[in-house]
């Protein structure tokens, strides 16, 4: 969907009953047109404005505008008696839904519009919203005392025999709400679904109410999200701008890929996370090979229909691969780009900036206009260094050497893997824990390297860690309770698979596009998992448990074994977790 320029109104509570609802003023200048507006309910949450309301949620970035009259639209703001603050921002839409009225955030987002109008601003949106609704809800894991708790896999499968699953990208069971506090919250069944996708999800909700009822589960909610698609390999146009990840390509070296860096198909756009190295032995008396690891579908942009092994004669698609990836360099150069830019529109240094290339800039100016240029001067020279970087195409890594295929096997779970094979100039491998940690947090994990032990089994609730390309460090709680993914091969069958799952922990995303292929670990190190995507911005992650990846990528390729590279063992495990 296409980026919008819009004037957002955050109301922080609806507006109070005891409120007079009939304005003693307002400006006048609001109503020199019709225009297009309209109010809506979702969740029982309110939004009102127009024309072309951004789909929500969705992520937004704040453009300033010295001429858009703020002081006034607060005026028009306060005269409809609704307490909020106004933000001029640039958003991206993902989707919507609908259809009640309220008069009052309607009317003030009618006068908001017209006012705009009439100083020019033609094409700019007016959003009032609750603010609850843009957030979306809360999602939590649900206890062992919930009811539906050990039903849930009874439950569930009711529903895959029972109900119409067109659509459907995600089924799971999680308390939501708009609470703070997992126990304001109650037991809900999620379903999202392809916002492209035309049906009555009424329908959809209704049966599987009707499941539950069965179950004499009547208290359980149902709620019908539409959401992105899970697997996201791209991160999106809009979050361009400058973020704290430094490119690898300084003092770290350019040669060294380690645990959540970007990758991606040569020369592409689109991109995921780089999750670390393995270390695999192809037979018995073979020697070590260190290999990357990602997602397939990070680093492909066109289908294959089944898996492929390069070899030495193999005669199978060369598929080359950028770490850090391409886009992700085109796209931090454009935001430096865009940073200076902006440093130099913005006053007083533009009128500094015009009277010392005049060479009228007082003495008593020039420590003010080289304090303003000192930033400008920082980020020019690194835009200098990533041109250079991209000209020597140091950002090359390798080459696919196997992947999962394309879906068309027959899997009890979602397979979504590549292995990457080095150039010589790049077969550098780090799986150091170093970005994890975080001194002023006591949750992060502290371990130097992490190490893959068989048959690792997950308690509910237990504290997961992992780094991706996106969001970085984050921590999540595992769900014993199952999700299904509902997934469509290139061979266009859909099928539905049961897959492990974590949900962030704090209110930061703990997915965003861009993080497929992070790999997931316990506080003592133990790679559990590879995340392929996420629902619900990003507060859902679904994994491939770490015994069912390393059997997929031994049955289908044929190596003798595969460990974590540099794989190191804490004191405890020793003894029983080597054998």
């Amino acid at each position: 969907m296409a980026e919008v320029v819009c004037l957002t109104l955050r109301a922080p509570v609806s507006t109070s009953q005891g409120l007079n609802t009939t304005p003693q003023s307002r400006p006048t200048a609001a109503t020199s047109a019709p225009t297009a507006m309209i109010s809506s309910i979702t969740a029982g949450l309110l939004r009102a404005g127009g024309p072309k309301l951004c789909e929500i949620p969705y992520n937004s970035r704040s453009v300033w505008n010295e001429h858009i009259p703020f002081d006034k639209l607060r005026s028009i703001v306060q005269s409809w008696n609704i307490r909020g603050f106004t933000l001029f921002v640039e958003c991206t839409p993902c989707y919507d839904d609908s259809d009640e009225s309220r008069e009052n955030w309607l009317n003030a987002a009618q006068e908001m519009h017209g006012l705009l109008r009439s100083y020019g601003f033609e094409h700019v949106t007016v959003d009032i919203i609750d603010w609850r609704l843009e957030e979306g809800p809360r999602i939590f894991v649900c206890e062992p005392t919930d009811t539906i708790f050990s039903k849930w896999d009874n439950v569930r499968k009711r529903i895959l025999d029972s109900v119409d699953v067109s659509g459907f990208q995600l089924l799971g069971c999680y308390r939501m709400g708009y609470e703070t506090c997992t126990a304001d919250c109650e037991p809900t069944i999620l379903v999202t679904v392809d916002p492209n996708f035309e049906r009555d999800w009424n329908i959809a909700r209704q049966d599987i109410s009707n499941t539950l009822n069965e179950f004499e589960l009547p208290t359980v909610d149902v709620q019908i999200h539409k959401d992105r698609n899970i697997f996201c390999a791209r991160r999106r146009p809009i979050q361009s701008e400058i973020n704290s990840r430094y490119p690898v390509h300084t003092e770290n070296g350019p040669r060294v890929a380690s645990i959540g860096h970007s990758v991606g198909a040569q020369n592409s756009d689109s991109y995921g996370t780089f999750g670390g190295w393995l270390n695999i032995r192809q037979k018995p008396d073979s020697e070590w090979e260190p290999f990357g690891l990602t997602c397939r579908h990070c680093v492909f942009n066109h289908h294959l229909k089944d898996l492929q092994v390069r070899g030495s004669t193999a005669e199978t698609l060369k598929q080359e691969v950028d770490c850090p990836s391409y886009g992700e360099i085109k796209r931090y150069i454009g935001g430096l780009k865009e940073t200076v830019s902006d440093l130099k529109r913005r006053e007083p240094y533009r009128t500094l900036e015009e009277l010392r290339a005049d060479g009228d800039l007082a003495d008593n100016l020039k420590a003010k206009w080289q304090k303003l240029r000192a930033p400008i001067d920082t980020y020019e020279a690194w835009i200098v260094d990533l041109h250079a970087y991209c000209d020597s195409k140091m950002y090359r890594f390798g080459e696919v050497w196997a992947h999962s295929g394309d879906g068309t096997r027959i899997t009890t779970t979602v397979m979504d893997w590549a292995l990457l094979r080095p150039h010589p100039t790049r077969a550098y491998p780090s799986n150091k824990f170093g970005q994890f940690a975080d001194k002023r947090d006591p949750k992060s994990l502290k371990l130097e390297n992490g190490f893959i032990v068989h048959d690792i089994s997950l308690d509910h609730h237990e504290i997961l860690h992992k780094y991706g390309c996106k969001t970085n460090a984050t921590i999540s709680r595992y769900n014993m309770l199952a999700t299904t993914i509902f997934t469509v091969a290139a061979n266009g069958k859909q099928r539905a698979t049961d897959e492990h799952s974590v949900l962030c922990e704090t209110e930061k995303p703990y997915f965003e596009p861009g993080d497929s292929g992070a790999l997931i670990f316990t506080e003592s190190g133990a790679m559990v998992g590879m995340g392929f995507g996420g629902q619900v911005q990003g507060q859902i992650f679904v994994f491939t448990h770490v015994n069912d990846l390393i059997t997929d990528i031994k049955d289908q390729t044929g190596v003798d074994e595969v460990t974590f590279y540099a794989q190191e063992w804490p004191s405890e495990l020793c003894e029983g977790d080597q054998d």
